[in-house]
């Protein structure tokens, strides 16, 4: 298999060099190029291939705008966020802007690794502090608490078409008939997600599909 090529951009010191050693510790990836700002980025992209944008939002911006400039000269790269500690609503509007997966500065080698793996192929992959983000209490204080876990979570790509066929309502048995699942199937899918998430209600699920964007909030 071909090694997985990641651009690497940020102006962070500590970001960008521990990203680089990582890489290139890893028999896994390549390291396509290293850049500060996005007026850099946009150059790489329209003269290198690659499939990760391991990217610091804390220091280059990520809005709709840089997402079209991205999608432009490289359509099929996949988004790696990682960011500081921010309120769900910066959360939610960052993944809601093309970003596959979402990782705290703070998350060690081994979650990085599995979200860079994970990313490339395209599934969803966010650090636990950032689950806790997204579907603690509205009412709650808008930030990170301390003692949340900081370990990845994985969402296939099937796992969040069933989130969002369940947050727009459909049983068991029509989400079985639409994707050509057996009831048990999606049963032990929707047994596995909420497992993964850390929550034991259909409501859960819900708020999960909202802050990710999969279905319209109302």
């Amino acid at each position: 298999m071909d090694p997985i090529k990641i651009i690497v951009a940020g102006d962070n010191y500590l970001f960008t060099k521990g990203m680089e050693c990582l890489i290139e510790e890893s028999s896994d990836f390549e390291h396509s190029a290293t850049v500060q700002d996005e007026v850099e980025l946009i150059d790489k992209l329209s003269n290198k291939q690659a499939d990760v944008l391991a990217i610091d939002v804390s220091s280059i911006g990520w809005n709709a705008d840089i997402q079209n400039r991205i999608r432009k000269y490289a359509p099929r790269i996949k988004v790696l966020a990682f960011n500081n500690v921010q309120q769900k609503s910066t959360v939610s509007d960052i993944l809601g802007n093309g970003v596959t997966g979402y990782l705290l500065l703070c998350c060690d080698k081994a979650e990085i690794t599995e979200a860079l793996i994970k990313t490339a192929k395209g599934e969803r992959f966010l650090c636990g502090k950032v689950i806790d983000v997204l579907l603690k209490n509205p009412s709650a204080k808008d930030s990170c608490p301390l003692y949340s876990v900081c370990g990845g979570v994985n969402i296939s790509e099937r796992e969040m078409e069933i989130i969002r066929y369940v947050s727009e309502g459909l049983s068991n048995q029509e989400i079985a008939d639409k994707i050509f699942l057996s009831v048990h199937t999606v049963n032990t899918h929707r047994k596995n997600i909420m497992s993964k998430l850390g929550i034991n209600n259909t409501a859960g699920l819900v708020m999960y599909a909202v802050r990710n964007q999969l279905v319209a909030s109302n």
